[in-house]
Parts: structure tokens; sequence; C-alpha cells
């Protein structure tokens, strides 16, 4: 066997570590994983990595691109790649326009085709107001999934979609086995508290999460997983904060429902007090929870009940996060510490490497219809690798991050390790810790079985 590039160092596969191993690649595919003592194979280029691990390259689900001023794809993915993750599934949101019809989604298949510098699968949407129709056309367009919300931000970008039409959207796309992945929250109930808030506590840091209490979300949650019971439609919740939200799964589930949920990095890396000290910095929708919701958060990761761990990526400027925290924009950047911040306190918790990394690659790989091509290291699998030095602590500083929005909730934070190079399809878009991929190396990803 001949190969156009040999990695050497220690693989992460699903179920184990080979120390002292190898991948080799040709024409941007996996060729053979190479155990410690195996005969290696003749290669173009060999790149000597040994004392770092080479992990499959992250697969981050929830992203927001489009979103910002300040943002487009090329910054958003040289932002990934810095982070080792190699395949991002973008929201539908953009600001100039949502994917909400197959013309719209060819166009923005075309401005990553320009654009990204790693891997890129696409969310569809739906009109506020008769939005059903399009739904088909963004199936046969190949979205990798659906995204709707029971809370609005915006009437037109991000809007609300009504129950009628909700349950109209489970039934069309039942059968597709493409998922629907909803954000989780009442808006009648988060109004209500809101209001009750907004004079006399605007920034009061804590009042961000008793205006969206667990039950905005669980009960959010309740609804859309009976849609999903009784349309037989693929459902994953987004972004969930609280234990009870996974024990409703887990309800569904055994019912025969097809239904999952994702946490983030952020609820599994912060709690109500570090929000307490960072003020609208952690502003996040659904908020971060308490020290309790926490912990139980780990417990259900390591029980395999959650299905994905995301970033739910969103570098707002700093200037919107300036302002008192109930009127503060709700979200951060987190693709540039996914992976670094995952393995810290994985490990620390005991967590076995293959087993963690399993949330942010091969799973969610296989609930968004990636799994014939990406999340693993695997013969016949894309060449995506996220070299990871676990030699030293590495302190993150978020100007020197590639992103257009220079801070962070993490900023400062000291990591156990940092991804030092990252390949896509054999293809190295991070080298010395320096992006180096070109805008329009990344391909869009069309979903698979």
């Amino acid at each position: 066997m001949s190969a156009d590039l040999l990695l050497r160092g220690d693989v992460v596969l699903e179920d184990r570590i080979v120390a002292g191993g190898g991948v080799a690649v040709a024409d941007g595919r996996i060729a053979a994983i190479l155990e410690a003592g195996d005969e290696l194979p003749e290669a173009a280029a060999v790149h000597d990595l040994r004392g770092r691990y080479l992990m499959p390259g992250v697969v981050d689900t929830h992203v927001h691109a489009g979103s910002f001023e300040t943002e487009d794809l090329a910054s958003t993915t040289a932002s990934a790649a810095f982070g080792g993750v190699t395949t991002i599934v973008d929201m539908p949101y953009d600001r100039t326009r949502p994917v909400m019809g197959a013309e719209r989604l060819a166009e923005k298949i075309e401005q990553v085709r320009a654009q990204a510098i790693v891997d890129v699968g696409l969310y569809g949407t739906m009109p506020k107001v008769d939005g059903v129709p399009v739904l088909r056309e963004l199936v046969d367009g190949g979205v990798c999934a659906f995204k709707f919300s029971l809370y609005e931000y915006d009437a037109h970008r991000f809007p609300r979609i009504a129950d009628g039409d909700l349950l109209a959207a489970f039934e069309t796309l039942a059968g597709t086995g493409v998922p629907i992945v909803l954000h989780n929250e009442l808006q009648e109930v988060v109004e209500h508290r809101l209001a009750g808030l907004l004079d006399g506590r605007d920034d009061d840091a804590l009042a961000h999460g008793e205006s969206h209490p667990p039950v905005s979300e669980t009960a959010a949650s309740a609804k859309a997983l009976d849609f999903a019971y009784w349309t037989g439609a693929r459902l994953h919740l987004a972004h969930c904060t609280h234990p009870h939200t996974f024990r409703l799964i887990e309800f569904y589930r055994q019912l025969g429902a097809a239904v999952s949920g994702e946490t983030c990095v952020h609820y599994l890396l912060l709690s109500e007090g570090d929000v307490a000290r960072l003020g609208a910095i952690a502003k996040v929708n659904p908020p971060i929870r308490d020290e309790a919701a926490h912990e139980q958060l780990w417990t259900l990761l390591r029980e395999g009940r959650i299905a994905t761990v995301s970033t739910d990526h969103a570098p707002w400027p700093i200037e919107t996060k300036q302002r008192p925290i109930l009127r503060a924009s709700a979200g951060m950047p987190g693709l540039e510490t996914f992976l670094a911040g995952m393995v810290t306190a994985g490990l620390r918790r005991g967590f076995p490497l293959p087993e963690l990394l399993g949330f942010l690659t091969w799973r969610p790989a296989e609930v968004f219809g990636l799994a014939d091509r990406k999340g693993r290291l695997a013969v016949g699998l894309d060449a995506d690798v996220a070299v990871f030095d676990a030699r030293s602590p590495w302190t993150f500083h978020a100007a020197d991050a590639p992103s257009a929005a220079d801070w962070s909730a993490f900023d400062g934070w000291s990591f156990a390790g940092r991804v030092e190079a990252t390949y896509v399809r054999g293809q190295r878009v991070l080298a010395d810790r320096q992006v180096v991929g070109a805008p329009g190396g990344g391909r869009w990803l069309r979903r698979g079985a």
C-alpha cells in the first residue's frame, strides 16, 4: 500500500487508543489505521506527531455563522479549524436571508463552497406562516436537519412556529429520517417572567435564569416530544440544560419515539456561579443552570443518556454584551475552546477519552446523516483529524482566536492541552496552531443515509 500522507501518533478510536499508531491517507480518505509495530506504508509525506493524540475531527452540529454582521463562514470555519472541529452544521437563521426554500439553500451552498475552510452541512427552516410547502424541497436539496423554534427572536429570520403549523411540519417530515431540531422554550412563560424583572433587576446577572425557568424548557420539550410520538418524526432537542428534559426524552424513547437531545459545552463547563461572575458574557438561551443541574448533566453524559454535545457557537459583537444582562444578546463563541474544554473537564472526571469524544464526533455524525463520511477514524471515511497535544497546559486568550468576536467566557482559562494541527480530508488547515486552510477548501455536505 502507498499513501499520500502518513500521520504518526496515538490514535483515538471509538473504543480504544492505539499508542504509537498511525493513520494512512489516500485521496482524502483513511486508507489504513496502523497499530504500533506495523510496517509503515510508503507515503508521499510523513507527519511525525508522536506524543500527541490523533483524534477524529470534531463534528459540531449547532453553529450560527451567518447571524452577525461581523462573522461569515470564512471566519467561523477558521475558528472551527483552530479548535479541531472539521465539520460544522450551520443554522438557517442568516441575518441577510434565512434558509427557507430551495433557492436560498442553493445560494448558501455556493457560499459554503466559496468561503468555508472546513466541511459544512446545512439546516433548513420554514416561514412563520404557510411554511410547510418548503419542507420537501429542502429535504430533496440535502439539508442535514430542520430547525424550528417555540420562541420568537425575529418574526421573519427566527420565528416562533405556531402549534398547528409545527404539527403539520412533524407530519410532513415523518418518514424522511431528517431530524427536527427544536428551540425548546415557552414564549409566554418567559415574557411573563421578564415583565416583572426588567424594571429594577435588568442588570442582576441571576435574573436571566429566573426569566427563563427550567419549566419553560421542560414544558416546551414535553409538547415537542409528544408531537414526535404521535407523528413518528425524528426529533433532536437543542441545547438542553436541565436533567428533567433528559428524563422526558428517556420516557418517550421507551414508548418507541425517535427522540434524542443535545447539551452544550457551556452547560458542562459553567454553572450559575459563573454567570454571577461574568454577567452578560455568560448569557445564553436557555440559561446556564445551578450547580446541581450542572453536575447532573455530567452524570447523564456518563450514562449515555445525552446524545450529543455542541457549542451553539454565537459570536456576537462585544457591544451587544456590554448592556444590562436582560437587555444583552444571548449566546457566546465556543468553537475555539470546544475540544480543549471537553477533554480537560472530562479527563478530570475520569471519563475515558474514546467515550468522551463520541459525544463530539460519531454520535452527532449519526444523528445528522454524516456517519458515512465523518465522526470516526476508520478505513474509508474522510481523513478528518484533530491533533491534540496534552503534554502541557494551554492558556486561552480570546484575542488570539480567528473569530471576529475577540471575547469569550473562557478567556484566560487554562486547559489540559490544545489542538496543534487539524486535517480536513487529509489537507492540513491548522499547522503549528496557526490556521493555514484557505476559504474555498471546505465542502458542502449533503445529508447521507
